[in-house]
């Protein structure tokens, strides 16, 4: 199947399929092949056994316990920082055996937060960035993508036993869904079925080209991940629709979406509520118009839904360019990336940069002193 602009290791020039791009979006980016051995370097970088990985880890760990991560370096006056997460879970490792944020690391995290710095809504923090209200001393933010359940019954409770506030953004439709997060569902059809065969079941050849490099099966599925992140949307659809027929996986509790009952519930509590699209796609591998119509669609229900039409936003992946944060800016007030780095009054308020909260504490710590502002 010629889904994208592919260079495949190992094969001919000629055998690169050039897709006419479906935007002005995708135009730029279909100049270049997708090089897989690029796609490939960029996924063994989540391989933990790289010793580079545990060299740096080690240091942050040193300096935190070691008591050299004074607050008071960072976060000045006129600095903040948005910090990102996605879920929380009970079990402290993930499908493949690596450390992931569980209920105590989490935990950890808001304690030392609300220790360290001053934790304030997203608006609270935008405002203070405009000006329009005064932007507390080591401010920091925390927000949460996509809106699965274990928002509500396990980081709430941690996060009201510290008094400390946050902002979830929701995915409208997938509220009340038994719906994954593609890459989430690729990463449990991989660690079930073998990987070699999940790659047949793409019949997309680069995908199939991967499968044959001798890659471990985390490896795998991370190229994998990032490879179809790169290509059009309607083609990333129909690749994951295959795997999925073929090896279908029930979504399991950690990956549960709120119900709009549950939604309401964290309004209740005071959480504040954003829009993350519709359905999650990358924007800026959609047609502007099917943009605009994820940004409407995502904005509307939840005016529906809470009483409150959002004024905040986060980019799926956090993908944006200039015409996707153009149409950003006609629904919301600010929106929220994944660019990593600190936010300060001279930051672009529709492209806020965020640090996405690692684990452990230790290296938390490290990234709110030592990030470097944009």
């Amino acid at each position: 199947m010629k889904d994208a602009n592919v260079f495949v290791p190992g094969a001919g020039r000629d055998q690169a399929w050039p897709e006419r791009p479906r935007n002005r979006i995708d135009r730029e980016r279909s100049k270049n092949r997708i090089d897989l051995a690029r796609v490939v370097s960029r996924a063994r970088g989540v391989d933990q056994r790289d010793w580079v990985y545990w060299v740096k880890k080690g240091v942050k760990a040193l300096t935190y316990y070691a008591g050299l991560h004074p607050a008071s370096l960072r976060l000045g006056e006129g600095e903040a920082a948005i910090l990102f997460y996605h879920k929380v879970q009970r079990r402290p490792v993930g499908v493949w055996g690596e450390p992931v944020l569980d209920v105590h690391a989490f935990e950890e995290h808001v304690a030392f937060l609300a220790r360290q710095y001053q934790p304030v809504l997203l608006s609270e923090l935008v405002a203070g960035l405009e000006g329009r209200a005064r932007l507390p001393r080591r401010a920091v933010a925390l927000t949460f993508d996509d809106g699965y359940r274990n928002n509500l019954y396990l980081v709430a409770p941690i996060l009201a036993r510290h008094g400390v506030p946050a902002t979830i953004f929701i995915t409208t439709g997938l509220v009340g869904t038994d719906g994954w997060m593609w890459g989430y569902e690729l990463e449990e059809i991989f660690s079930r079925s073998p990987p070699e065969q999940v790659c047949q079941a793409s019949e997309d050849p680069a995908i199939m080209r991967l499968g044959s490099l001798g890659l471990g099966p985390r490896v795998l599925m991370s190229a994998c991940v990032e490879y179809l992140k790169e290509l059009p949307h309607e083609s990333m659809l129909d690749i994951v629709g295959r795997m999925r027929a073929k090896f279908p996986v029930p979504v399991n509790d950690e990956n549960r979406f709120l119900s709009w009952e549950e939604v309401r519930e964290l309004a209740h509590q005071g959480f504040e509520l954003g829009a993350h699209t519709r359905s999650h796609p990358i924007l800026t591998r959609l047609p502007l118009a099917e943009v605009e119509r994820e940004l409407r669609s995502c904005r509307d229900t939840l005016e529906e839904k809470l009483g409150v039409r959002p004024a905040l936003f986060s980019y799926p992946n956090g993908a944006t360019c200039p015409e996707v944060t153009a149409l950003v800016g006609r629904y919301f007030q600010a929106a929220v990336t994944t660019r990593s780095g600190l936010c300060t009054r001279t930051s672009e308020l529709l492209e806020l940069p965020r640090i996405g909260a690692p684990v452990p504490v230790s290296e938390l710590a490290f990234d709110l002193v030592w990030k470097v502002s944009p």
